[in-house]
């Protein structure tokens, strides 16, 4: 049996699973290459990986939460918990506050922490409705926000995470959240398509209210359901099983761990967790 089959079959039980990077700063493979954007990043990690890792082969399912670490983390036991800052992104699949609670306690699990500092959420694109306003189409999309944002509140006051990021909003949009939420946003992550300035909106509201403006270069939306297509590549004997996806992607999360007075990035990686299509 091939460790294709064999790593699916330990999934056949499952409705679930979760799979682990680990650390893609440890692939000097990946360092010296240039992404235009951080899926092409995860999709080249992961074909070396499974390509050369038969961990796969040996991974064990436990229960639905079971996470496949690809590469060995316990380079971050060099630091203490308050020597580091860990800051993580989210990308949601849809307007699902069990998404954000899956991904935080995943991420809390893998790095052996019960906090994080950062926490920076992907909304999920809106769907359109044919000769809806402008303004029917923000009110619609703000109640969308609501409990999702409201959940990340609570986060904050369990001490779970330090601080609210969010991403891709306009002006308007930053606008409300900092108008109805006691917790603020410290963060908009902007992606710079095609020019290489901030709207001075956007400039503006964000000086005014001590949020930082960070350059990202995740694609929007995040091409989440093409990760199990992978699985293709690892053995060639096992394609026509894994080319006929058995998973879709539910969430996936990007996170990084810096070294505080050193500024530098100790750790980078990706967890996303995959869920059984069904017929």
């Amino acid at each position: 049996m091939t460790y294709c089959h064999q790593f699916l079959s330990n999934l056949s039980s499952l409705t679930r699973f979760r799979l682990h990077t680990g650390n893609v700063n440890g692939y000097t493979q990946l360092k010296v290459r240039r992404f235009e954007t951080s899926a092409e990043e995860l999709s080249a990690c992961l074909d070396l990986q499974l390509s050369s890792n038969p961990i796969a082969a040996d991974f064990k399912v436990i229960h639905e939460n079971s996470c496949l670490l690809l590469c060995d983390n316990d380079h971050m036991d060099n630091y203490e918990r308050d020597e580091i800052k860990i800051t993580m992104k989210v990308f949601l699949s849809a307007w699902d506050v069990q998404q954000i609670d899956q991904a935080v306690t995943s991420l809390k699990e893998q790095l052996k922490t019960k906090d994080i500092e950062v926490l920076i959420l992907s909304f999920p694109e809106l769907d359109l409705i044919d000769g809806e306003s402008e303004d029917d189409e923000h009110r619609r999309w703000f109640e969308k926000v609501k409990p999702l944002y409201t959940y990340m509140e609570k986060l904050v006051e369990t001490s779970e995470i330090a601080s609210i990021g969010v991403s891709d909003f306009s002006a308007r949009q930053l606008k409300e959240v900092l108008e109805h939420f006691d917790v603020k946003p410290s963060i908009n992550h902007v992606r710079l398509d095609g020019c290489c300035q901030v709207p001075p909106e956007l400039q503006a509201l964000a000086n005014d209210h001590d949020v930082q403006l960070l350059v990202h270069n995740d694609p929007t939306p995040f091409p989440t359901n093409n990760i199990f297509k992978t699985f293709c590549e690892i053995d060639s004997g096992c394609q026509k099983a894994v080319c006929s996806p058995l998973f879709e992607t539910t969430w996936l999360s990007r996170y990084s761990v810096w070294v505080r007075k050193r500024s530098i990035m100790t750790s980078k990686g990706y967890i996303v967790q995959f869920i059984r299509k069904h017929d």
